[in-house]
């Protein structure tokens, strides 16, 4: 399939991995080795490790952005060509859910709430 796109992943910094950059350096290597068109380290937040594995690839390098990590501007500036959210918006929204219902259980005020004017704005109709 021509037109398909292999983000190869490798959980290295999520799996406990004892010094996790040099088994995160030998699976990203064995990926592009395979042919993958671009590689994803989720986990990985420190930005001298982020250059250095970009410094070393000839495809991008996807990383999962993190409250507690670089900000966007700092990751393109290291080189990453794809920042990913993962679950983020899913818990963002779960938690927001979670204190809407606890707030209207209380009997205290909701957070600010879209009206639905500007959901509908939101959604282009």
């Amino acid at each position: 399939v021509p037109e398909l796109f292999v983000n190869a992943r490798t959980d290295a910094y999520w799996c406990g991995t004892e010094g996790p950059e040099p088994e995160a350096v030998r699976r990203l290597d064995a990926y592009q080795r395979a042919g993958a068109d671009g590689l994803f380290v989720p986990g990985l937040g420190d930005p001298a490790v982020i250059a250095r594995l970009v410094g070393g690839l000839s495809v991008p390098l996807n990383i999962l952005w993190s409250p507690g990590g670089p900000g966007l501007a700092e990751l393109a500036g290291l080189g990453v060509a794809r920042v990913s959210l993962g679950s983020l918006l899913y818990r963002s929204a779960l938690a927001a859910a979670v204190a809407t219902a606890a707030a209207v259980a209380s009997g205290g005020p909701v957070g600010p709430v879209p009206g639905y004017a500007e959901v509908r704005a939101l959604s282009g109709s």
